[in-house]
């Protein structure tokens, strides 16, 4: 038995959720918020953080728009390690060239770096709207 795929929709009156009920669809404001977070920025925002000291420091403030990940990475000219996390653990190690973690986060403040050696640094990279 074949499957008619020339048919025309003319309205859709309910749509079915995870959960198998039947809910209204997404208005057009709601599917061009959705477009909006997933799809691609047309910029992109990159900057080098260098540590002052050995202990952790948060990364400069920068806002991060919905659904965009921060790419954290080693620096080519570090002398060693640079570890990664939030305020209070810092326990991803970044070790050498193209080693880097990437964070969901709404703000580069809350990513923290802390290195053995002040004055190795961090470059920091992810997309905005341009």
């Amino acid at each position: 038995m074949g499957l008619d795929t020339n048919t025309e929709v003319q309205q859709i009156r309910k749509v079915q959720n995870e959960q198998g009920e039947q809910v209204s669809p997404a208005t057009e404001n709601q599917q061009k918020e959705i477009a909006d977070r997933v799809g691609n920025h047309d910029g992109l925002t990159q900057f080098t953080y260098s540590t002052g000291s050995t202990s952790a420091e948060a990364l400069p403030s920068n806002a991060v728009p919905d659904g965009v990940e921060v790419l954290v990475e080693w620096k080519e000219t570090n002398a060693g390690n640079v570890y990664v996390g939030d305020s209070d653990t810092q326990e991803a190690a970044l070790t050498g060239v193209g080693d880097g973690r990437t964070f969901r986060v709404s703000d580069t403040s809350v990513i923290h770096v802390r290195t053995p050696t002040a004055g190795d640094a961090v470059v920091v990279t992810f997309e905005v709207d341009g």
